[in-house]
């Protein structure tokens, strides 16, 4: 007998879990596994969350052969960004329109992470534009630095502070000394009525290897700590396709894989 041909609902469990090459595109799992000894057919799964506007929707007719476990991915909507703890569900549908709500598991602690990350970026972008400006690479690039430089523009809605950036899994940052480094400050701080700021900084490929150059996920993904409007926040804000693009480009480059 099929699982849609049960009255009582199949045996299930859910986690959430993001994997880390879904970071820079906002995508997470909800992660079903099927406990029971029948296949079961899932139209889609819900992910519903007080700190989301709205519930993450994963997974398009997967079929989950009994004991077996599946990923249903989908974006993570706009967070609510409101203080108080996290009231959340899953909510498996089948196929057949039978609904099973499930307590979902939280394997790797994202879950009170997962909001925070894009919340400190809709903090910031209230308070500068952010305009990634062209890398700038020295000519041959074999061996060489980057400099990655970003303008930010006051909104006029309060005050930021960008006290350093760090490196990445792909690139290394570099201090003054021309050192290879983890952190590296910047002070720049941008008051609501004062000018337009660049931060710029140096960086250089942390590893040469063409596989982690060709299939890179965060490697272009840049961690700032900031002050915004005196609060310590950290930031992580991914370059725009067009940096993302230059940057693996020069990584190749300085490393003699082009």
């Amino acid at each position: 007998m099929g699982a849609s041909e049960t009255q009582d609902p199949p045996a299930l469990s859910a986690e959430i879990v993001q994997e880390r090459g879904d970071v820079r595109d906002g995508v997470v799992g909800i992660v079903v596994t099927n406990e029971s000894d029948v296949d079961v057919v899932v139209d889609h799964a819900e992910y519903r969350s007080s700190a989301l506007v709205e519930p993450l929707v994963g997974g398009d007719d997967s079929s989950i052969p009994a004991g077996a476990t599946r990923a249903l991915r989908g974006e993570l909507p706009t967070p609510t960004c409101d203080d108080g703890p996290i009231v959340d569900e899953v909510v498996v549908v089948l196929d057949d329109g039978t609904e099973v709500t499930l307590d979902p598991g939280d394997p790797y602690d994202q879950i009170p992470t997962l909001t925070e990350a894009p919340c400190t970026r809709l903090d910031v972008e209230a308070v500068v534009d952010v305009e990634w400006l062209p890398i700038e690479v020295p000519e041959p690039a074999l061996g060489a630095d980057a400099t990655v430089s970003i303008r930010l523009t006051p909104t006029g809605a309060g005050e930021l502070a960008v006290q350093s950036v760090d490196a990445t899994v792909l690139l290394a940052v570099v201090d003054a000394a021309g050192e290879r480094a983890t952190t590296v400050p910047l002070g720049a701080t941008i008051t609501a009525d004062g000018d337009a700021q660049t931060i710029a900084f140096t960086v250089r490929p942390g590893r040469c290897d063409a596989h982690a150059i060709a299939e890179d996920k965060q490697g272009t993904i840049f961690v700032f700590q900031v002050m915004v409007d005196g609060e310590p926040r950290t930031l992580q804000l991914p370059s725009d396709d067009a940096t993302r693009d230059a940057l693996l480009g020069y990584a190749a480059a300085s490393c003699g894989l082009d």
